[in-house]
C-alpha cells in the first residue's frame, strides 16, 4: 500500500516527478486523505448506532450511509492505485457527492432528529472536506468549494429542521476553516519537499564536481612529477641531438606545463606541437593549414603524408567551430601515430572535405592492415580518437583487413557541434561506427580501397584497431 500511494509519481501533464522528499510528501498526502475519510465514515457509523430504531425512515438513512461508504471506498482505492495528487476533477466530484449527501440527508431525516443523530451528512462532509484541500490545486478553488458546502448545509438545515439562521450559521461557518487550512499545510509541505530535493541535487552535483577536481589534481601532480620533468630534461639537455626533435620536445613540455598549471581550459585540447604549428590554429579557417603542418611534422619523422583537400574545402572550413577542428586534428595525429607504429609503411594520405552540414577527415594507408576481430582497440584509439570525436558529437569509422591497409574516417556535424561548443557541453552520447569510409578525397583516387570501403553507406560493423 505504501508503494501504491507513492506510485504515480511520474509527472502528469508534463510535470516532473518529485524527488525522494517530494515522494514522501505525496505518500503523506495519500494517507491523510484516507485517514480523514475514515474519520468521516466513523461519524456516520456512530450516528446510525445512536439512531437505530428511532425513526421510520431509518432504512433510507442506512442506504444513504451505504452510498457514502461506497464512494469513500472508491476514492480510497483510486488513491492507493494512482498515488500522487489525483486530478482536480476528483476533488470536484467528491464535492458534488458531499452536496448531494446533504440534500438527501435533509430529505430522508427531517424534524427533531436533524440535530440529534439524523443529519450525519454534516459531520461527514465537514471532516471529508479535507479532500478538497488536498485535491484542489488553487486556494480560490478551495474557498469556493468550502463556501458551496457551507451554503448547501445552511439551506438544507433550515428547510429540514426549521431552526433560525442564527443557530445554523455557526455550524455552516465551520466548513470555511477546514479545507483552506489543509490546503495551506499541504502546499507548504510540497514546497519544502521540492526545496529539499533541489538542495540534495545541488549537493550531489557539487560532490561530483569535487570528485572530478580531485582526480584531475592527482593526475596533474603525476604528470608534473614524472612526464613533465622528463620532457623538460630532454628538451634542455644534450640527450636529443636532432634540433627539430629537441624543439618538438620543448614545445610539448611547454604545452604540458600549461595544462598542468591552468587545466584543460587554459590550453588548446589539440595542441599543434612543433615549430611550424600555425598560430591560433584552432578554428575552422586553419583546419587545412593544421593538416598540412601535421603532414610536415610526420614527414620529418620519416612518414610521407599526402594532404588531399576536396575542391572548395578551404572555403567550407570557415564554418567549422574551433572545438571540432581541434578534435579532428588531434584524432588525425593519433591515427598517423598508429600508421608509424603498426602499418609497416612510410606513406599515408590525409584527406578532408565538407559535406553539407558535416566535415569529414580521413587517414588512409596502404600498409599491412590488421584483423579487427582479432585485435582490440588500444587506449590511444579509444581515448584520443573516439573520445575526442564523442565530445563534439562525431563518429569514427575504421576499415582494415590484413594486407589491404587501413582507413580511418572521422565525421563531425558542423551545426550540432557548434551548439555543443557554445554551450560547453561534451556529453553527446557514445561514438559508434556509422557510415562507410567513403572516398579518400580528390587527388588520391589511385589509393586502393580497403574491403570495408566497398560497403554501402549506413552499414555498421564493430571496429577494432591497435592503439
Amino acid at each position: 500500500m505504501r508503494r501504491g500511494i507513492g506510485a504515480g509519481a511520474a509527472g502528469r501533464g508534463g510535470t516532473r516527478a518529485p524527488g525522494e522528499a517530494g515522494q514522501r510528501v505525496v505518500r503523506m498526502e495519500g494517507w491523510a486523505l484516507l485517514a480523514s475519510r475514515a474519520a468521516a465514515l466513523l461519524n456516520v457509523v456512530v450516528a446510525l448506532v445512536a439512531g437505530a430504531g428511532s425513526e421510520r425512515r431509518f432504512d433510507g438513512a442506512v442506504a444513504l450511509a451505504a452510498g457514502l461508504a461506497a464512494q469513500s471506498a472508491l476514492l480510497g482505492v483510486t488513491t492507493l492505485r494512482h498515488g500522487r495528487r489525483l486530478r482536480p476533477w476528483t476533488g470536484w466530484g467528491d464535492l458534488a457527492v458531499g452536496c448531494a449527501a446533504l440534500v438527501l440527508n435533509a430529505t430522508v431525516v427531517r424534524g427533531p432528529y436533524m440535530h440529534s443523530w439524523g443529519f450525519f451528512a454534516y459531520p461527514y462532509t465537514l471532516v471529508g472536506s479535507c479532500a478538497c484541500g488536498l485535491l484542489l490545486r488553487r486556494l480560490p478553488q478551495v474557498l469556493a468549494a468550502s463556501v458551496c458546502l457551507a451554503s448547501v448545509y445552511a439551506v438544507c438545515d433550515r428547510l429540514g429542521s426549521g431552526l433560525p439562521w442564527w443557530n445554523i450559521v455557526p455550524n455552516a461557518a465551520s466548513y470555511l476553516g477546514v479545507a483552506p487550512v489543509v490546503w495551506f499545510v499541504a502546499s507548504q509541505l510540497r514546497r519544502l519537499g521540492a526545496e529539499l530535493d533541489a538542495s540534495r541535487a545541488v549537493a550531489l552535483e557539487l560532490a561530483a564536481r569535487e570528485a572530478v577536481l580531485s582526480e584531475r589534481t592527482q593526475a596533474s601532480r603525476l604528470l608534473h612529477d614524472r612526464v613533465l620533468q622528463t620532457l623538460e630534461a630532454l628538451g634542455g639537455g644534450s640527450w636529443v641531438t636532432d634540433p627539430w626533435m629537441r624543439d618538438q620536445v620543448r614545445a610539448e613540455a611547454g604545452w604540458l606545463r600549461r595544462l598542468v598549471e591552468s587545466g584543460p581550459d587554459g590550453v588548446s585540447t589539440a595542441p599543434f606541437a612543433g615549430p611550424e604549428a600555425p598560430s591560433g590554429a584552432t578554428g575552422g579557417r586553419d583546419l587545412g593549414a593544421a593538416l598540412h603542418a601535421l603532414a610536415r611534422e610526420r614527414g620529418r619523422q620519416g612518414l610521407t603524408v599526402e594532404v588531399s583537400l576536396a575542391p572548395g574545402a578551404e572555403g567550407g572550413f570557415a564554418g567549422i567551430p574551433a572545438r571540432v577542428a581541434e578534435a579532428l586534428v588531434a584524432a588525425c595525429r593519433e591515427a598517423l601515430t598508429n600508421v608509424v607504429k603498426h602499418a609497416a609503411t612510410d606513406r599515408a594520405t590525409l584527406w578532408a572535405a565538407v559535406e553539407e552540414d558535416e566535415v569529414a577527415v580521413g587517414v588512409v594507408d596502404q600498409g599491412r592492415g590488421f584483423d579487427r576481430a582479432a585485435r582490440p582497440e588500444g587506449i590511444g584509439l579509444f581515448h584520443s580518437v573516439r573520445g575526442r570525436l564523442a565530445e563534439v558529437g562525431g563518429t569514427v569509422r575504421i576499415d582494415s583487413a590484413p594486407g589491404e591497409g587501413t582507413s580511418v574516417e572521422l565525421r563531425a556535424p558542423i551545426s550540432r557541434s557548434a551548439e555543443v561548443d557554445e554551450a560547453d557541453e561534451a556529453e553527446e552520447g557514445p561514438v559508434g561506427p556509422v557510415g562507410p569510409v567513403g572516398l579518400v578525397g580528390p587527388g588520391n583516387q589511385g589509393a586502393r580501397r580497403t574491403r570495408g570501403a566497398r560497403r554501402t553507406r549506413g552499414s555498421r560493423r564493430t571496429p577494432g584497431a591497435p592503439g
